[in-house]
């Protein structure tokens, strides 16, 4: 979980404090720490979290689902997706995204929401989830970059994951 940690860190440079503290409420969201922190970010739970591996145990990747609380009834939010830089373009962030949605559908979610930026650091992500089918919503300007907010609905019975999706990634 370290490795995951500090793969997230290295790829979003720029958090916020509380979001960097947001694996607390990972790894321990039944804890005090882990309660308040979620509540402190509006966060209602943690639905998943999956971790990319190789066969040497090295993290490639990462991806998660949350729920807040003031859309807790219409959409899981898919957090912390992110692949190594050194790792990218091996169709790692393809399975990533194809394992967030079965894991989001076998949960009974079939509304996702997540937020990008404008970094360039995040343009081939903006690629992955145009080609995935999630349609940006909208747009928040910030003080270096824009928020980019995005939407995917999988209809009732439009989604049937493969074999492999349906087995967990770590």
């Amino acid at each position: 979980m370290r490795d995951a940690e500090s793969l997230v860190k290295s790829v979003f440079p720029s958090m916020t404090l509380l979001k960097r503290l947001s694996f607390i409420a990972i790894r321990r969201p039944e804890s005090l720490a882990g309660r308040l922190l979620m509540w402190f970010g509006g966060v209602k739970s943690n639905v998943a979290f999956s971790v990319y591996i190789d066969e040497a145990g090295a993290v490639l990747g990462t991806t998660g689902l949350y729920q807040y609380k003031r859309d807790a009834q219409e959409a899981v939010w898919v957090g912390w997706f992110c692949v190594d830089p050194k790792a990218r373009g091996k169709g790692i962030g393809q399975k990533l995204i194809e394992h967030t949605i079965c894991l989001a559908v076998q949960a009974g979610f079939r509304r996702f929401r997540l937020y990008t930026s404008t970094d360039p650091n995040e343009e081939a992500a903006q690629r992955l989830y145009e080609k995935n089918g999630f349609k940006e919503i909208s747009r928040k300007n910030g003080l270096f970059t824009t928020k980019i907010f995005r939407e995917k609905e999988i209809k009732q019975g439009e989604y049937a994951p493969t074999a492999d999706q349906r087995h967990s990634i770590t």
